[in-house]
């Protein structure tokens, strides 16, 4: 960008171009606020509010070079998600009709703009892009009148969506084409051609490449990827690629980040690529808006020439748009309605406008012009719509009392070619039953239109909750996808069976230009956590629902859900306790400050009530995210204090009286140093019962201060064995730390019998080792060459001897301990085995909470608390990497 800016002369004034960048970004917000709240696209008000601060009136913005960039940034993310939300196989099944429709709808007001600007005096470029602007159509405000009005399973719906699909790839091609004829500067039939076949091209080898190398590259990046914020950082590049290509191709980039987008929907990671988009597009998209209301001179407005213009084609945008329902004939549908139903050109057609401007062919009042226009035809659509459908609704609705058939064999809803058909006309009590089966059949088959229209005409039935109907919401949640929920949407369902999440479905919308409803009812956590819960398993369901409720429980409380279903009391009695103590969890695990609360831990005791309830819940709250890394070791200390506390109640931290109360108090009575009484306040409990007071305030006194990093204190104790020696070491804490300290004690010929490893939440180690040595071991030198050894990067594991009779196993144990993978290395003992062992371990990126090594003659026999850094359990890949470094 600085080369952008400096190409244009003079120093950047960074301080003006943030100061620009946060009232644009307040500003949009606020707009987008307002308008929503009166029913008013937010795109509109985003656009008026750049009216308001540019120089037209306030003058708080003056077109900028930077801003113009960001803005070019903004339409490349709203063309890459209109791509991620193109599904192409939907373009395959629009019908005849809605092609027609859209084939109608972009000819006949693009030879009409043509026309009319060639009438009106425009030069013939200039024409061309007039026409291209009124051809195309934005769906997205046509989508949510439907949806209101609860016709978003009509037919005249599902013509005016699938002619939307097709309109979009139709008005970018149109698009590329024209850009094209416009930057050559003549036109003939050869260059014309020549025009069509690089664009054409273009768009076949670029999706070529997105289809068949995109997809794949994603799925090997996402099983190798520690980052998660690597699959949506790739996708940006990808799509800032693509529209490096197109422009490079003499394109308009906008064709390139569409291209990306169709083909990153078709990656595994699409859902989670599609959530990042949103928050980047949430920033750039509108500044692109409001860049639009900036640049435009708002005396053109008032001008008679440029209000005559806008007239005229207005009247053309309208009435080539509901011409084009004449391609639904031979449909028993309401044609007008489908004509209205493409009249909006929302942000389309102003990206039609802004490219104008950026090629030379629109002055001032051609672009005020054909924002006029769009900003028109955005208007008059909504009441428009609502006055036609509430017309036709009781014709609608009267077909839901046609003659109720017997059920046939095999069922009401079968699937063939494809297609979820729905055989005879089932009752109307079966709307709830038979919406809920449908859905699931369509995540991967087409709804007919019989199953649609009885939907759409029963589509106001009163829906009651059954155990039955319960269980199949279940199997919605296990089994469906995206297109399942866009089905119950469509055919209002949610409003009419789940009004908690309707609500929370209303309150996400804050963008009337997204293309795909879809985007508002995302499950992140119920993706996360429904692969761990059984098809079959109903009495499972629990953690299942409450991942359901609390996705929704952003902006509104979904957990009336609970009292809306049916379920068995002990059911409804865990979702209760999960929801709720997730919440609390999920608060103490965020707290910077760690604290083991007493009350904390008996709460979640008392919701969860048992061991595979807690489990759940920190798998709940670790599906919720927004968890930094530091935070999962803390999850799991405070669910390891649950899990004690319902094991063994007398064990637990804070209860008057206990084992581990009565030890702490007994070493805090042996100091007076306050850093020291802090140190053991905040102990874990499981080490404080592991040691007796004596050594507690030794080990708290050797970690007082903290150590800062590198730094390495060393005690050197006797034990009551001939022999051994207790060897503490207090540090700060570090990746490999286990290995490097191994790795010293080995060189200085000291064998490691047993080790205690404990951390503090200030990343504080005290770790002590059992060794056997003839001669007490020297704390000064231990300690010297620890310090070195921290500075160097960690040796490659030690080679161990490979003979058969010396070979190590080495198992994995996911069940002998509530939070942590236990490790054991069996087989026979040699010189350095605990050091490369510990050194695997740090390469393979596994933490050790603990370690207890055992020798017998000459066998070992190790075991070994580890996890993920994440602090989450091993799984067979690292136990194979673990492997592969000591064989």
């Amino acid at each position: 960008m600085n080369t952008a800016l400096l190409a244009t002369g003079g120093a950047i004034d960074f301080g003006s171009i943030f100061t620009d960048l946060a009232i644009i970004l307040i500003v949009a917000k606020i707009a987008a606020e307002l308008f929503e709240r009166i029913r008013v696209p937010a795109v509109l008000g985003e656009i008026i509010a750049g009216i308001v601060i540019g120089p037209s009136m306030l003058g708080l913005i003056d077109p900028s070079d930077a801003m113009r960039i960001l803005a070019e940034v903004g339409v490349i993310i709203l063309l890459a998600e209109v791509g991620l939300e193109m599904d192409l196989t939907e373009l395959r099944k629009v019908g005849r009709a809605s092609m027609l429709v859209a084939i109608i709808g972009v000819v006949v007001p693009m030879s009409s703009g043509v026309l009319a600007g060639t009438v009106l005096g425009e030069s013939f470029n200039a024409s061309l892009f007039l026409g291209a602007a009124l051809a195309a159509t934005s769906v997205g405000i046509t989508a949510r009148v439907f949806g209101d009005l609860r016709a978003l399973s009509s037919t005249e719906a599902r013509i005016v969506l699938g002619a939307a699909v097709a309109d979009d790839v139709l008005g970018l091609i149109i698009l590329t084409v024209v850009t094209r004829i416009v930057q050559q500067g003549s036109i003939d039939l050869a260059g014309v051609a020549g025009t069509i076949a690089i664009a054409v091209g273009f768009i076949a080898i670029a999706g070529a490449v997105g289809i068949v190398v995109i997809p794949r590259l994603f799925a090997l990046i996402g099983e190798r990827a520690v980052s998660p914020a690597t699959i949506g950082v790739l996708a940006a590049g990808v799509t800032f690629g693509f529209s490096a290509a197109a422009s490079g191709a003499q394109l308009a980039p906008i064709i390139g980040a569409f291209i990306a987008g169709t083909a990153l929907s078709r990656t595994p990671q699409h859902d989670r690529i599609s959530r990042d988009f949103k928050s980047l597009g949430a920033i750039f998209i509108p500044v692109f808006f409001l860049q639009i209301g900036i640049d435009t001179d708002v005396t053109k407005f008032f001008s008679q020439h440029v209000l005559a213009i806008a007239a005229i084609l207005s009247a053309i945008a309208v009435v080539g748009k509901v011409v084009a329902a004449v391609g639904a004939r031979g449909t028993n549908t309401d044609k007008l309605l489908i004509g209205i139903g493409m009249i909006p050109r929302g942000e389309v057609g102003l990206i039609f406008a802004s490219i104008g401007v950026a090629v030379g062919v629109f002055d001032d009042d051609l672009y005020a012009v054909v924002l006029l226009v769009v900003l028109l035809t955005t208007v008059i659509t909504p009441p428009l719509l609502r006055w036609r459908i509430e017309r036709t609704e009781e014709p609608a609705t009267a077909l839901g009392a046609a003659l109720v058939t017997e059920e046939p064999t095999g069922g009401w809803l079968v699937i063939n070619n494809d297609e979820v058909q729905l055989k005879g006309n089932p009752p109307q009590s079966l709307v709830l039953s038979l919406g809920l089966q449908a859905s699931f059949l369509a995540s991967h088959a087409q709804p007919d239109d019989a199953l649609l229209d009885w939907m759409h005409a029963n589509r106001s039935a009163d829906l009651t909750w059954d155990f039955a109907t319960s269980k199949l919401l279940f199997d919605v949640l296990v089994r469906g996808n995206a297109r399942s929920w866009r089905f119950l949407e469509v055919t209002n369902i949610v409003e009419r069976a789940l009004p908690e999440i309707a609500r929370a479905i209303r309150a996400r919308r804050g963008d009337a230009s997204e293309l795909d409803p879809t985007h508002s009812m995302q499950m992140p956590t119920v993706e996360l956590l429904r692969e761990r819960v059984g098809r079959n398993s109903f009495s499972d369901s629990a953690i299942l629902f409450a991942a359901f409720i609390l996705d929704f429980s952003d902006d509104s409380p979904a957990i009336g859900i609970i009292n809306r279903l049916v379920f068995p009391e002990n059911i409804a009695q865990q979702i209760r306790a999960l929801v709720a103590a997730s919440a609390l969890l999920h608060t103490a695990a965020s707290s910077e400050t760690i604290e083991n609360n007493a009350r904390t831990t008996a709460q979640l005791a008392d919701f969860l009530g048992s061991p595979l309830m807690v489990e759940q819940c920190r798998m709940l709250t670790e599906a919720r995210g927004n968890l930094e890394d530091w935070q999962y070791p803390m999850l799991l200390d405070i669910t390891t204090g649950v899990q004690e506390l319902l094991a063994h109640p007398e064990l637990i931290e804070g209860i008057e009286g206990s084992v581990e109360s009565v030890r702490r108090s007994e070493a805090m009575a042996l100091t007076t140093d306050p850093h020291v009484l802090d140190r053991l306040r905040h102990a874990a409990a499981v080490y404080i019962l592991a040691h007796e007071p004596e050594t507690l305030v030794r080990h708290a006194s050797l970690v007082e201060p903290a150590p800062r990093s590198g730094k390495v204190r060393v005690s050197v104790e006797s034990t009551l064995q001939n022999g051994q020696w207790t060897i503490n070491i207090a540090t700060h804490d570090m990746r490999g730390l286990l290995a490097r300290i191994c790795a010293v004690l080995a060189e200085r010929g000291l064998e490691i019998v047993s080790a205690d490893l404990a951390t503090w939440p200030d990343e504080a180690v005290l770790d002590s080792f059992v060794v056997n040595s003839e001669q007490k071991p020297n704390a000064v030198q231990i300690a010297f060459e620890l310090e070195n050894r921290l500075k160097r990067r960690l040796d490659a594991p030690r080679r161990l001897i490979s003979k058969t009779d010396s070979r190590l196993t080495v198992s994995l144990d996911n069940d002998a301990h509530p939070w942590h993978s236990v490790i054991r290395v069996t087989g026979a003992d040699q010189p350095g085995l605990v050091q490369a062992v510990a050194t695997a371990f740090a390469m393979a990126k596994t933490n050790v909470h603990h370690a207890h090594i055992s020798t017998q003659g000459d066998d070992v026999s190790d075991r070994f608390e580890v996890s993920t850094r994440h602090g989450r359990k091993l799984g067979t890949q690292a136990l194979q990497r673990i492997t592969e470094l000591l064989s």
